[in-house]
């Protein structure tokens, strides 16, 4: 017994429109399962320091972080704040969440007065734990050398 076939050979153009489709969803796949920035958008040129400096261990979804701009601006949880709401706002945290970190985020312009501040108003407000945010330097050891080599001093022999 034979069967019949019903091949045809189609010639012409690949639509662009699944492909198109396809290029779209992937993107959108790779969009929604990516991780979000926690941070708020607000441009600060931070401090570089050592490696070994630096805390061990960034912080990660325990900690809230306040960001001070170099026009001396005060940013929690993502809006423009002054001392007193900073301070509300610190002291409503940690009743929610006692042992929580703040991340400190300052420009290098900041005046130091301005944040110890910052540091006695955490403090007053229930933190225990502050961390300063600081940008590594690049291409530095990670344990600088603590004491300086003693100098080779040529002795002569008379």
């Amino acid at each position: 017994m034979r069967f019949k076939r019903n091949l045809q050979v189609v010639e012409g153009r690949i639509g662009a429109v699944p492909l198109v489709n396809v290029a779209l969803l992937a993107g959108l796949f790779f969009m929604l399962s990516s991780s979000y920035v926690l941070q708020p958008g607000v441009n600060v040129e931070m401090l570089n320091l050592p490696v070994s400096t630096q805390v061990a261990g960034a912080p990660e979804y325990n900690a809230v972080m306040v960001t001070i701009t170099r026009d001396d601006l005060i940013f929690f949880n993502d809006e423009r704040v002054d001392l007193e709401k900073l301070k509300n706002g610190l002291e409503e945290i940690v009743r929610r969440f006692p042992g929580i970190r703040v991340v400190l985020k300052s420009d290098q312009r900041v005046s130091y007065e301005r944040l110890m501040q910052i540091l006695d108003l955490a403090k007053a407000a229930g933190v225990h734990h502050v961390l300063l945010a600081t940008r590594p330097l690049l291409n530095q050891p990670a344990t600088p050398q603590l004491r300086p080599r003693p100098a080779t001093v040529p002795t002569t022999q008379p």
